[in-house]
């Protein structure tokens, strides 16, 4: 997300100090990586709400919103505070969240449930990452 540019760009000569865990991409990747994903709970988000916001699809809007949210939490955590407990935290609410938001989404469309599986995916990887950098700094 755009909000946490400001928060990586001036933290990286600080990250690249850290000890790192094994499997750490280079840093171009993160941001591909992120794109790919942005766009498809994007286009899952569209196949979900293509109708509307009708009560039913209330609970996966709000799901939406919680991950979205927690996402542009992660990096002011990790990055602006440094903060490998709290990012943690976060992105194990992330992945669990994001079992939450697949399941609601699978209730409207199971393509759309299905365009987050990579996203999901990379929530765990994610969780590895942090919960290594948490170890070894």
């Amino acid at each position: 997300m755009l909000v946490s540019v400001p928060f990586v760009d001036p933290n990286m000569a600080w990250y690249h100090t850290l000890a790192k865990p094994p499997f750490v991409p280079p840093d171009m990747i993160f941001g591909m990586v992120w794109g790919v994903l942005y766009l498809l709970l994007g286009i899952a988000a569209v196949m979900v709400f293509h109708r509307g916001v009708s009560k039913p699809l209330r609970p996966a809007m709000w799901l939406l919103a919680v991950q979205l949210t927690l996402n542009a939490l992660w990096t002011p955590v990790f990055f602006g505070l440094h903060h490998f407990s709290g990012a943690l935290t976060v992105v194990v609410l992330m992945l669990l969240e994001g079992f939450f938001l697949h399941r609601a989404f699978a209730k409207q469309s199971k393509w759309a449930a299905r365009m987050l599986i990579p996203y999901w995916l990379w929530l765990g990887f994610a969780t590895y990452l942090t919960a290594g950098f948490m170890m070894l700094n």
